[in-house]
């Protein structure tokens, strides 16, 4: 079976955040329609105003296109208001400019879920084969060291939106909740704290690769540190100066620029202005309430039975 957007009841579906989805969106999408599996499946997005042909497109492809004019966008809502547009037993959510590497994607994407041994995982990602991607996105996890404490306590697997599947009743009983950033992190903490069973799938490989302009660069890695500081995981004035006198982040950075990896000049800048920008965007959120846990996402969390699964 396939994809069928007249179905009655599909297994699977796939929800997709749009906004300018640009030309890579159509291949993304004739990859997702060919996929093969065991199961019908839908396509949903949920489009912020596009100024481009992503609706058009979409439609014109049977893809379910739902128009969303929030007065402030925040991703937890977004994502919430996009699955209760699906109606399969397991959702699937990826960015628009995800390409799936092969034809099984979707379905070693979801095969742990339907043999009931994870209630969420989440897929591999490399950079499109003879394509360009901002280099750190895929070196130097030593970057990112709040994210690396974060994945340490909740659970090891780092979830993401940009590549997901997640039972359906699991989705329905947490929800991402009104968060404004990283709704995919604070997925995870509720996933954790509520036993439910996360894995990586490495077999269910998608292609995705960014540049970014400096502005591009300083809002994202400041919003992600505003999102963990949230969390708990603020990026104080010690891990700034922590992170500026390591050793390694300037041998690293300099081996990376003489071995030419480097494209453009915004790469041999950002390991140490990142540091920079977490700070700034940490600091945006320190007179703010202190939640308790994730309470602030879901003010009724629940404590489930380690060993109960829903089917």
């Amino acid at each position: 079976m396939s994809f069928e957007p007249n179905h009655p009841h599909p297994k699977v579906s796939i929800g997709i955040l749009t906004r300018n989805a640009g030309p890579l969106f159509h291949r993304v999408i004739d990859a997702l329609i060919n996929q093969q599996t065991d199961h019908p499946f839908e396509i949903v997005i949920l489009d912020s105003a596009s100024k481009d042909d992503t609706v058009f497109f979409a439609q014109s492809q049977n893809v379910r296109a739902i128009p969303y004019r929030p007065a402030k966008f925040r991703f937890g809502s977004a994502r919430d208001y996009l699955f209760d547009q699906t109606r399969g037993e397991i959702i699937v959510t990826i960015s628009q400019d995800v390409l799936p590497a092969s034809e099984n994607w979707l379905q070693t994407l979801i095969q742990p879920i339907l043999d009931n041994q994870a209630d969420a995982t989440v897929g591999e990602q490399l950079p499109h084969p003879g394509g360009y991607a901002f280099y750190w996105d895929y070196h130097g996890s030593w970057l990112r060291t709040i994210p690396v404490c974060f994945d340490q306590k909740f659970g090891r697997v780092a979830i993401s939106c940009a590549n997901l599947a997640i039972r359906r009743r699991v989705w329905e009983k947490l929800r991402f909740g009104d968060c404004e950033t990283i709704e995919d992190r604070v997925m995870q903490v509720k996933l954790f704290e509520n036993n439910y069973r996360m894995l990586q799938v490495k077999a269910a490989l998608s292609y995705h690769g960014h540049d970014y302009t400096w502005k591009d660069l300083s809002n994202r890695t400041a919003s992600f540190s505003m999102g963990f500081a949230r969390l708990g995981y603020p990026y104080t004035i010690w891990s700034l100066l922590r992170d500026l006198i390591q050793p390694s982040r300037y041998a690293i950075t300099a081996q990376a620029f003489l071995s030419k990896k480097f494209r453009t000049w915004k790469e041999l800048a950002y390991p140490f202005a990142m540091c920079w920008m977490q700070y700034h965007g940490s600091r945006a959120v320190r007179n703010e309430p202190k939640p308790d846990s994730y309470s602030i996402f879901d003010p009724e969390p629940r404590t489930l039975n380690p060993q109960a699964s829903p089917s």
